[in-house]
């Protein structure tokens, strides 16, 4: 692909520079808001070679490039020069409604885990106490009603923290907000039926805000330009006190008589409209909702919802859309499994039950980018199948008792009325989505240009797709299939892994404050936090470069992968200073073998961030790269990347 050639086209289909308001990309896309949306001619733009795909979201022409997107930005910016830069972007894109799902969902990712984990064991103690004879007033009974309640009573902590990321603000005044809402005496008004309390005027009401998210989202992002304006007005040498003191005194009253009940009243109101409609006519609600589940998926607005199951749950003790949800999970898992077979091709074949695998444990990215948009009858009968599994549900009452990931692995959250029928849903879904793609076929050479992008997305986890790199597999459960789908891989020759080189805290690439690494450009991998200075060999390899600041190294493995481990963030100004290298170029090593001590506190003391990536350098010769696991303490010599061949 000549990215020069390939920039010059898609700026002549997009109708020249005269034409683009913004311009901008993210890791695989470019992202364009145009003027004049009559002049795209989507096919012919797929057809151009280096293309993967090409759709609108929210009036944005999103056009797929993949891993080459920024070299086809460079040489566009070279042609039109410079347009909009991406956090100009970033903010008029939160305005959009695009923008809003996109900023929950990123707010409620990193929480579901530990609520998928403890909504489960919600399910096991209804399990205990209604089947199994257990007393409720038990202590066993009580102590593990503590462990399953706690996060989802404390629920605004979780997602304030959550929040001050997404929105770059000071975490620990969140967490401060978090608590004015669950105070003590805020809880007590609202068990006591209290009158409001009133500040100048201004009432505060006594709002029940355990297990709520959208009060504290709503009040973070208040925060947000609260503490900015007042963090940039007061004197510098008095922000590290007066700053938090004057912003929580601002944030104190609007937080509990402006965000937190307008919010409360949103969050409510919305509940009980999905609440009305599956009373109005469960049946239109779960066909609607069962069908397109994996549409939602796609777009990236699953998540938004859980922010409304989460409130059907603080609300009324249950919530019936997450029932609704599993019958589309276990729809594409019998789509997938009847694409296997009757799929002729080998390689569909492969695809299809690596997708298969992937979502029966929950994961439907591989099986919606892999199977459902390369053969359009597997999409058909996904939402057939999806429609009438979802409504059968919904009519027969299905209920969850907490918030989890929608798959079969969740069934004791359903355990409860309706439990039966959400088991027989389950199988209708699989079976109808399978029993439909026989009936229908597989046409095998439908699938155009975004089967390469299919085929990258659902052999992620080769012959067990099982993509930790996708953010809905974080949960404590999936990172040890992911571990053991990369060892069985590893075995069979069709995987490479990469070892922590170092003792500490692992944080997502994508939040390293360094564009190079965050965006992948450099290629795929993770980056660790050290708690110490000692590295030693990601596999057993060649030391390839070690370069003259001493601040990073390159290895290449015996297998031919290229791993680069970069010591801090800007610390080349350093000039070698506090690096102590023990090896030199050309040098074999194994795995686990001594690369160098660092300083690591005299580093920190010269202001540089110790955030270390640790990235695959070829990361396209492979079909992907993705991390084991990307949060949580590690120890060197731990899997902590894994490439598929």
């Amino acid at each position: 692909m000549n990215v020069n050639q390939l920039a010059e086209a898609i700026l002549k289909e997009v109708g020249g520079k005269g034409n683009i308001k913004e311009l901008f990309h993210c890791v695989t896309r470019l992202r364009f808001y145009l003027k004049d949306r009559s002049v795209i001619d989507a096919e012919r733009i797929k057809k151009l070679d280096g293309v993967l795909g090409v759709q609108f979201q929210t009036e944005q022409l999103q056009i797929i490039i993949g891993n080459d997107v920024e070299n086809v930005y460079n040489a566009m910016i070279n042609k039109v020069g410079f347009v909009m830069d991406d956090v100009t972007a970033e903010k008029k894109q939160k305005m959009r409604i695009g923008g809003l799902f996109e900023t929950i969902s990123a707010i409620i990712l990193p929480v579901i885990p530990v609520m998928a984990g403890t909504g489960i064991l919600k399910g096991v103690i209804t399990i205990m106490t209604s089947y199994l004879g257990f007393e409720t007033a038990s202590d066993l009974i009580q102590m593990l009603t503590i462990a399953a309640d706690v996060v989802f009573y404390f629920m605004p902590f979780f997602i304030a923290w959550s929040a001050a990321k997404r929105f770059k603000t000071d975490t620990a005044l969140a967490l401060a907000l978090a608590g004015c809402l669950l105070y003590p005496t805020m809880t007590a008004g609202l068990a006591g039926g209290l009158s409001p309390m009133h500040l100048f005027g201004l009432p505060i009401p006594f709002v029940k805000y355990a297990a709520s998210s959208i009060p504290i989202i709503f009040s973070v992002w208040v925060l947000k330009y609260v503490y900015d304006f007042v963090d940039k007005h007061v004197p510098q040498m008095l922000r590290l006190v007066f700053t938090p003191m004057i912003v929580i005194l601002i944030m104190c009253p609007i937080t509990l008589g402006v965000t937190g009940p307008i919010a409360n009243y949103l969050s409510k109101g919305i509940a009980a409209f999905f609440v009305g409609l599956f009373a109005f006519s469960p049946i239109l609600a779960g066909l609607v909702i069962g069908a397109t589940r994996s549409l939602l998926v796609f777009t990236g607005m699953h998540l938004s919802l859980g922010a409304v199951c989460m409130q059907n749950l603080a609300q009324y003790g249950y919530d019936v859309i997450l029932p609704v949800n599993t019958m589309g999970t276990l729809a594409i898992v019998g789509v997938c499994f009847g694409v296997w077979i009757k799929a002729k091709k080998q390689e569909n074949k492969s695809i299809a039950m690596s997708a298969f695998v992937s979502s029966f444990i929950g994961i439907t990215e591989p099986g919606i980018y892999g199977v459902l948009l390369k053969f359009k009858n597997a999409l058909i009968a996904d939402i057939i199948a999806g429609a009438v599994a979802g409504a059968f549900v919904a009519f027969f009452g299905g209920r969850s008792s907490a918030y989890v990931n929608s798959c079969i692995l969740s069934l004791p959250v359903f355990v409860g009325p309706g439990f039966v029928y959400v088991c027989i849903g389950m199988v209708i879904a699989f079976v109808l989505g399978a029993v439909l793609v026989c009936v229908l076929g597989v046409n095998e050479g439908e699938s155009g240009k975004m089967m390469t992008a299919g085929k990258a997305a659902a052999g992620t986890a080769g012959t067990a797709a099982v993509t930790a790199g996708n953010p809905a597999a974080e949960s404590a459960g999936k990172v040890a299939a992911v571990r053991e789908a990369a060892g069985s891989a590893e075995a069979a020759g069709l995987a490479q892994t990469v070892a922590s080189p170092m003792d500490g805290e692992l944080i997502p690439m994508r939040q390293v404050e360094d564009k190079v690494f965050s965006s992948e450009t450099l290629g795929k991998g993770v980056a660790i936090v050290p708690e110490n200075g000692t590295v030693s060999a990601p596999f057993d390899g060649t030391v390839t470069t070690v370069y003259a600041s001493k601040h990073a190294i390159g290895l290449t493995s015996d297998q031919g992968m290229e791993c680069i481990i970069h010591i801090g963030l800007d610390t080349v100004n350093l000039k070698g200073k506090y690096f102590d290298i023990k090896v030199k170029d050309g040098q074999k090593v194994k795995r686990g073998d001594l690369l160098a001590q660092v300083d690591i506190d005299s580093i920190r003391k010269e202001g540089y961030s110790l955030t270390t990536p640790v990235i695959v350098a070829n990361t396209s010769a492979y079909l992907d790269v993705f991390a084991n696991q990307e949060t949580g303490r590690v120890s060197r010599g731990t899997t902590v990347v894994t490439a598929i061949r």
